[in-house]
């Protein structure tokens, strides 16, 4: 059971902890056994409060050492103390998401299960945020943490972090790149993660083929557009970006005009990424013969792919297409996706690409952008709306987004679409 607190204390203080490198073998085994075999039924018993209890977290490391002065003391200010046992069950997989957790001192594991097996997939510790993502996004957990040790961290509703996240929006770009950061650790070549002394399990990274969901090439296509595929790294969280020119096949164009087409798109999405801080050389390219798959390197802000880039993209294929006949006058369907994505000799791969791919080849993205004749149609998946868009100064205007459900093959996505000089339709 969590003990609360009223909060009482400098949000710059430091934890003085000793090393919990130093903990005995024969507790660290114990923890992992009371959890597996003990699964209690009852709330675990109180935690007495000590001084340690009203600490902050050690400001060097994690989300809190990334927040300013400010920021700690605006997430602070509605923030309980909470003392939780060895073995505490914080939430279970499936809970409802009522509040998110920085902690303060000791040591929480990450876990899901499957097939009748438990997977360790993170160990999280002093300064960590946890339970931001089903917070603000998805409404239920999408693992089970379970204390490994004393933890005493600071719980916020998720009411109250969003007050806290529209008064301090640069919270959200920290929040983005922890994201960033957890989807990337590279945990099969350590034991032990940010410095835990837990061992943790790497998660599979799954790696199905992405060639059945993209676009196919034309067999008149110039040869693929790439780059080195060693600049991105495996389990990377990479921006996914995807385009395809509609109705490329037309039989009211001739190969000439196919030719010219994709020139004007490879040069209008270039120079729009380029002009948007994103250099086109680092990224991984591949030609879809009537689009293109950009995987943009993980180091490289996602917002900046939407703001300015999907304004400067809109703005020179309206350009051309004004002044363009009609064979080379085209619209473009564009997918933004984030997550890992897993590179080998052949190209790159992986589920986030899939969703991308599905995403762009959404059904009512399609029907819209037939019915409106809008330039650009654009539908970026729920975590780049949620983290990206919905936050971004500037010419992104959320409320030009249209929230979509698809079925794409066998999978059912949500996504967000935007249609360039159209009316944006109404709410299903």
């Amino acid at each position: 059971m969590m003990t609360f607190h009223p909060h009482r204390h400098d949000p710059d203080a430091i934890v003085s902890r000793p090393s919990l490198r130093s903990l005995d073998r024969t507790r660290r085994q114990q923890a992992v056994r009371e959890h597996h075999h003990a699964q209690p039924t009852k709330p675990a018993a109180h935690v007495q409060p000590t001084a340690a209890a009203h600490a902050q977290p050690a400001t060097g490391r994690g989300f809190w050492g990334a927040l300013t002065h400010a920021e700690r003391k605006a997430f602070a200010r509605d923030a309980e103390t909470v003392g939780l046992p060895i073995g505490h069950v914080l939430w279970r997989e499936g809970d409802a998401a009522g509040h998110v957790l920085v902690i303060r001192s000791g040591w929480v594991k990450i876990c899901v299960r499957r097939k009748g097996w438990e997977r360790i997939i993170a160990v999280r510790g002093p300064g960590d945020l946890i339970g931001e993502r089903a917070a603000m996004q998805v409404r239920r957990r999408s693992a089970t943490v379970v204390a490994l040790d004393t933890v005493h961290a600071l719980r916020v509703s998720t009411g109250a972090f969003a007050a806290v996240l529209a008064e301090h929006p640069r919270i959200l770009r920290v929040i983005e790149e922890q994201m960033y950061d957890r989807l990337t650790e590279q945990t099969a070549t350590s034991a032990y993660a940010n410095d835990s002394p837990w061992p943790v399990v790497a998660p599979a990274v799954p790696h199905p083929r992405a060639a059945d969901d993209a676009v196919a090439p034309s067999p008149k296509a110039s040869a693929p557009v790439t780059a080195p595929v060693a600049d991105i790294r495996a389990g990377q969280n990479c921006t996914i970006l995807f385009t395809d020119i509609v109705r490329f096949s037309g039989t009211h164009r001739t190969d000439d005009d196919r030719l010219v087409v994709r020139r004007v798109m490879y040069d209008l999405l270039r120079g729009a990424l380029e002009d948007s801080d994103v250099p086109w050389e680092p990224c991984h390219r591949e030609d879809r013969g009537d689009g293109a798959l950009v995987i943009v390197p993980a180091e490289i802000p996602t917002r900046r792919l939407v703001d300015p880039m999907l304004a400067l993209l809109t703005a020179g294929l309206r350009r051309h297409n004004r002044a363009a006949g009609e064979a080379t006058r085209f619209q473009l369907r564009v997918a933004l996706h984030v997550g890992p994505v897993v590179p080998d000799d052949q190209g790159v791969s992986g589920l986030a690409i899939i969703q991308t791919a599905r995403l762009l080849n959404a059904p009512i993205l399609k029907e819209w952008l037939d019915r409106t004749q809008a330039d650009v149609g654009f539908i970026a998946s729920a975590f780049v709306y949620e983290f990206v868009i919905a936050h971004a100064p500037g010419l992104v205007n959320p409320a030009s987004y249209q929230r979509v459900t698809c079925k794409v093959k066998d999978a059912e996505l949500t996504g967000w679409m935007h249609l360039s000089s159209a009316t944006i339709p109404p709410a299903a």
